[in-house]
């Protein structure tokens, strides 16, 4: 792909995802013909003022669909407005294995993640499989997005910021919409992977997420703190300790109680049990062709067995590598 950022000479293969519920597609496909896949995620943005007003005049073309009493349906075309973006494309180039699988639509599955199967299966996979943090680094050292960079705890040349600092950047998924408003808090430290990580030694850390982030997004972007979600994903989508700061009007994917996890429900677990996070069961999905689904196979025996649900078309099924037992 040129500098100019042209789709000229892009190919599609397939289809690897499409959510007709979030009005979000997502393919992989190839520049002329290269070897090195690309991933695209098309995404439509939602409506405000000025795109309804763009829609709603005499220059859209309309197509009668339907119309029955005083109701009408239409297919519409409204005129082309470089400054209002209807749609919102994400772009992976060149893309990996684990990149294709991420968007990729297959079947889910629940797993219950104690201590012990973290230690031995989870922990393992993750050090061992884990996507390059370089754009982490990057962002930390200023070496790229920069300018994009929202609020950074060394502006206040407060004590131990490489251990309790963080810099707060919009995420990719953020349209820009104060209605959509979503960051990211990405910590300096660089030992902590995830939630499983995090102990009494690091509520300093968190507090200061949550204080000064929220109180920089109110300066900022005049959304109080009772107006915000914030939360820890896990599993996460890259493992260094980041926390995700949303509108909270705003559903984005990733706000369902498999994944996220409050932080100020993480504060309070800690503020109780310094390794709450280290002894809890955890719950979280993962995808039939993600390796750590393999690794629980591979590792499946009776110890596990209570440990690992299926849920699949309404019925629950407890997995274990050499047997299925089904229960409706």
């Amino acid at each position: 792909m040129d500098q100019q950022h042209s789709f000229d000479g892009f190919s599609l293969r397939r289809i690897l995802t499409n959510d007709t519920e979030r009005k979000m597609i997502a393919v992989e496909g190839n520049f002329n013909g290269g070897i090195e896949p690309a991933v695209v995620v098309l995404e439509k943005y939602a409506f405000d003022e000025a795109s309804v007003l763009n829609v709603c005049n005499s220059g859209t073309k309309l197509k009668l669909n339907m119309e029955n009493d005083v109701y009408k349906s239409f297919s519409c075309v409204p005129p082309f407005n470089e400054n209002i973006a209807f749609n919102k494309m994400d772009l992976i180039y060149p893309a990996s294995e684990k990149h294709i699988l991420k968007f990729s639509s297959q079947p889910i599955y629940l797993v219950q993640e104690t201590e012990d199967i973290y230690q031995n299966i989870t922990l393992p996979h993750i050090l061992s499989n884990s996507l390059s943090l370089q754009w982490v680094y990057n962002c930390l050292e200023y070496k790229s997005e920069k300018e994009k960079i929202k609020y950074d705890t060394a502006s206040e040349n407060q004590k131990n910021d490489d251990n309790d600092g963080f810099i707060l950047l919009p995420d990719l998924k953020w349209s820009g919409k104060i209605s959509e408003l979503y960051l990211l808090a990405i910590v300096k430290k660089r030992n902590i992977k995830s939630l499983r990580d995090l102990t009494a030694d690091h509520l300093q850390l968190l507090k200061n997420i949550l204080n000064k982030g929220s109180a920089a997004i109110f300066k900022l972007y005049g959304v109080e703190l009772s107006q915000l979600r914030i939360y820890v994903h896990y599993q996460p989508s890259f493992y260094h300790f980041h926390v995700h700061f949303t509108y909270l009007m705003h559903k984005p994917v990733g706000i369902n109680v498999e994944k996220a996890h409050l932080l100020t429900t993480i504060i309070n677990n800690i503020e109780m049990q310094g390794n709450y996070y280290q002894k809890a069961m955890l719950n979280y999905t993962i995808k039939e062709s993600d390796p750590l689904f393999n690794c629980f196979v591979e590792r499946g025996n009776y110890t596990y067995i209570y440990l690992f649900y299926i849920y699949i078309d309404g019925s629950i099924t407890i997995f274990n590598s050499s047997m299925f037992l089904h229960q409706e």
